[in-house]
């Protein structure tokens, strides 16, 4: 509807369509328009849109430049190009809701027009390709493939003066709209250039392909949660987080509490999201919150050996597997979803280098170093949907019958859905057991965390791996702001408690690591913080004699302070 009508559609918008579906049938002679699952759905022979036989033109053509065959590559690279009638497809149409997948064709064609001028050079065209470069980095200064392009040409012609000028002119335009120097591989070409070491061709045609074909399409994804409930405004903002700015790779990283249900909604969207993605989907655990997080070079070799199972070679050096992964993905429409990642810094190596993919990250710590990327916050469920998902697993109607102990299983539980899942799976595991009682077990603060475990299923473990990965500072402000109980919080309140002059450092590792929830602000304005409930309750487990007294100590302080100056 976004695409038809600009804001609201008129009421008659079904009968309008109706009749828009009828007038293309009547002008389009064997045009096949379905209509399926309350969907119009335009069905196409392989070789009736241009868009799928430019794609196949390219698929052939990289296939024929793996094998060395450079002039049969570059034609066929040309043939496909030839299909576009401007830079832009259908230039003629201003369409808001069409303009992500306007820029990932974009964004394609240019990543081809540069494989064809590879497969160019590599058949020792130099010459012919010269002013073709000169114009394409002219139009697009900042794109050094095409600039090594260019000076490699200009070597094989001769010129390696202008060459060496190419390289001069590209670093000032680096250096003076991105801050940056060129990238080590076209400063070594430059010193190639300088000593005099004229590029060499590529190597000749060979009958056996040079690289392993990826496989495609790949799914990977975990299964979905049978019994997944709530989460509908949050799987709504990531989906449309995934779906934006085609030009790029969307990163979406969700955030939030231990057992909040982060791989689960990442799952569930993923799933939801297939068909978008038809080239494949992956999936990695990278274990951040563990004793042993995996290194971005292990995660990225499982990968590549899904990708390229028969006979691939995976690279050794880090920076080697990233290059690989990417050329796996240029151009594909592939789904990363990258689970319980610890910081930016074991990230940026995963990330696709081209338009088409998306990245969906979970973890517990906010990766704010990964620039460009949306931060989603999982918040815990409110009743209602706690209540759904205890539904769904005890039974609706025994727990709707016992409305009120069931709101008291869910708060006494934070709203935590792994919390509240353990609590179910008792429940329906115990059936002559009321809502009531497990309400009354739930409550005791000491056992809590004893009666919310079930089988493989554990509230503890969760919460304990974010505590230990706490700084020492840290793990003692959580455990004497346990002590203060379920309190909101100020700055200078943990500052008492920990007996030091400034907590923002603290403040900040909390929150970074979604241990603590920010709650407003008091009446003079001071930003207050809680604990979640279930992490409250391990704070006080862990808390010594010495939290115990230095929370006294805080607390008569403040009372004395308080009648100083009452």
């Amino acid at each position: 509807m976004d695409a038809i009508w600009d804001g609201e559609p008129p009421k008659s918008y079904l009968s309008n369509l109706h009749t828009y579906v009828s007038r293309l049938r009547e002008r389009l002679p064997g045009l096949r328009i379905d209509h399926v699952d309350g969907q119009y759905l335009l069905r196409v022979e392989p070789g009736d849109l241009d868009l799928n036989v430019f794609r196949t033109k390219v698929d052939a053509a990289r296939l024929a430049a793996r094998r060395g065959h450079h002039a049969v590559a570059a034609d066929l690279y040309r043939s496909a190009l030839a299909l576009w009638r401007d830079d832009r497809p259908v230039a003629d149409l201003d369409i808001a809701a069409l303009e992500p997948e306007f820029s990932h064709c974009e964004a394609t064609r240019l990543i081809v027009v540069e494989d064809r001028f590879e497969s160019e050079l590599g058949a020792g065209r130099h010459v012919e390709v010269v002013g073709e470069l000169e114009a394409a980095v002219a139009e697009h200064p900042t794109r050094e493939r095409l600039c090594r392009q260019l000076m490699i040409a200009l070597c094989g012609a001769g010129r390696q003066a202008d060459a060496l000028a190419v390289y001069r002119t590209t670093r000032d335009t680096f250096v003076r709209a991105l801050g940056l120097e060129p990238s080590p591989a076209l400063r070594r070409l430059h010193q190639e250039i300088l000593r005099g070491d004229v590029p060499e061709p590529m190597p000749e045609p060979t009958s056996e392909p040079v690289a392993v074909e990826p496989v495609f399409p790949l799914c990977q994804l975990p299964p979905d949660t049978a019994d997944f409930a709530g989460r509908g405004a949050e799987l709504e903002q990531v989906v449309a987080a995934l779906r934006t700015d085609a030009a790029s790779v969307p990163v979406v990283v969700l955030t939030g509490e231990p057992g909040v249900g982060k791989t689960a909604l990442a799952i569930r969207v993923a799933h939801r999201l297939r068909a978008e993605f038809p080239d494949g989907q992956l999936f990695a655990h990278l274990a951040g919150t563990s004793p042993n997080p995996k290194q971005p070079r292990d995660v990225l070799g499982g990968l590549l050996r899904a990708l390229c199972p028969n006979g691939a070679v995976i690279p050794e050096d880090l920076e080697e597997r990233t290059a690989a992964i990417r050329a796996c993905l240029a151009d594909r429409r592939v789904l990363v979803v990258l689970d319980d990642a610890a910081s930016a810094a074991r990230v940026r190596a995963l990330l696709p280098g081209t338009a088409g993919c998306a990245v969906l990250v979970t973890g517990r710590n906010r990766l704010n170093g990964l620039a460009g990327s949306t931060s989603v916050r999982i918040p815990p469920f409110t009743s209602d949907e706690g209540r759904a998902l205890l539904g769904r697993i005890a039974g609706h109607e025994r727990v709707d019958r016992e409305h009120e102990a069931a709101d008291e299983v869910v708060s006494l539980c934070g709203g935590v859905p792994l919390a509240v899942r353990i609590a179910g799976t008792r429940l329906a595991a115990r059936g002559h057991m009321s809502v009531r009682v497990l309400a009354d077990r739930l409550a005791d603060e000491h056992g809590r965390l004893d009666e919310l475990a079930v089988g493989g299923l554990q509230v503890r473990p969760a919460v304990a791996r974010s505590y230990e990965n706490l700084g020492p500072l840290a793990r003692a402000g959580l455990r004497r702001l346990a002590l203060l109980g379920p309190v909101d919080v100020a700055e200078d309140v943990v500052a008492a408690v920990l007996d030091v002059p400034d907590a923002d450092g603290v403040i900040e590792e909390l929150v970074q690591s979604s241990l603590v929830a920010t709650r407003g602000v008091d009446a003079g304005g001071r930003p207050l913080y809680r604990l979640p409930e279930l992490l409250r309750v391990y704070g006080v487990e862990r808390a010594d004699r010495d939290d115990r007294a230095a929370v006294s100590a805080a607390h008569h302080q403040a009372a004395h302070h308080q009648a100083a100056h009452s």
